[in-house]
């Protein structure tokens, strides 16, 4: 059986901003190699985010549906999209609280593991679900453990995703940063290869302002920095809109 801190948490929907879109750059802790990534809060349990890089040749599109019961994504797709907005499907996960499973299908298989510890978290996924449930944390001012997944990107080593083990979220002091009043907390342990980082949260809001991890999520970067821009909101016209013209500049680059 797995080990849990979802007690920890308690499901506010009044603190979820349906149409809210964030705007962060995702990058080296020394900002090299800049990805803008746009998230939009679909509805209380939906997820939208768009990321694309620098090459910008082709964007990633993601959509996540949130488990108010594991406080996990319990679906994430993702697909990579042309300027022509064609779509190719990179990978889908699943996860079942009751069964204390994830799955994962990429690269033409399909895989299950089992969970160790809920909530539990994608970290190839930038965090953004772990970002997604801290508003809900009932005592943000104390610490609470999650549970970390990572694809497997080590073709000489067999499986699709591994679960890595937990990471401690551990609140040290109020901080303003980037001209937002937050608080900050260190992160790490066992499920980030028992290395450390800081987390900065908005203090109303408690959605990320900046995270800086020496791990990086993905093999194209060398550490993990995750930085707001900005935050607006969005009607689905003015979502569908902006995007387009994102795309269009895929179009202008290739």
């Amino acid at each position: 059986m797995p080990t849990s801190s979802v007690d920890q948490f308690k499901y506010q929907p009044e603190r979820i901003q349906a149409g809210t879109m964030y705007h962060y750059t995702k990058s080296n802790l020394d900002g090299s190699n800049p990805a803008r990534m746009y998230i939009r809060v679909r509805d209380v349990s939906n997820l939208d985010v768009w990321k694309f890089e620098a090459h910008n040749y082709d964007a990633a599109y993601v959509t996540a549906h949130m488990d108010w019961e594991s406080f996990s994504a319990d679906q994430i797709e993702s697909w990579i999209v042309t300027f022509d907005t064609n779509r190719r499907e990179q990978a889908k996960l699943t996860s079942s609280h009751a069964r204390s499973s994830f799955s994962i299908r990429w690269r033409g298989q399909t895989e299950m593991i089992q969970v160790g510890h809920y909530p539990v978290h994608v970290y190839n996924f930038d965090f953004i679900s772990l970002n997604f449930i801290l508003r809900h944390w009932s005592a943000p001012t104390g610490g609470v453990e999650i549970g970390i997944l990572q694809p497997n990107f080590d073709p000489n080593v067999s499986g699709l995703i591994k679960y890595e083990g937990r990471v401690a979220l551990k609140y040290l002091e109020d901080e303003d940063r980037n001209g937002y009043a937050c608080r900050k907390y260190a992160i790490g342990g066992e499920g980030l290869q028992n290395r450390y980082g800081t987390l900065w949260l908005d203090r109303e809001w408690m959605h990320a302002v900046d995270i800086e991890i020496p791990v990086p999520d993905n093999p194209s970067w060398n550490s993990f920095k995750f930085e707001l821009v900005s935050r607006e909101s969005m009607d689905d016209g003015q979502w569908v809109q902006f995007l387009d013209g994102e795309i269009k500049k895929l179009e202008a680059a290739g």
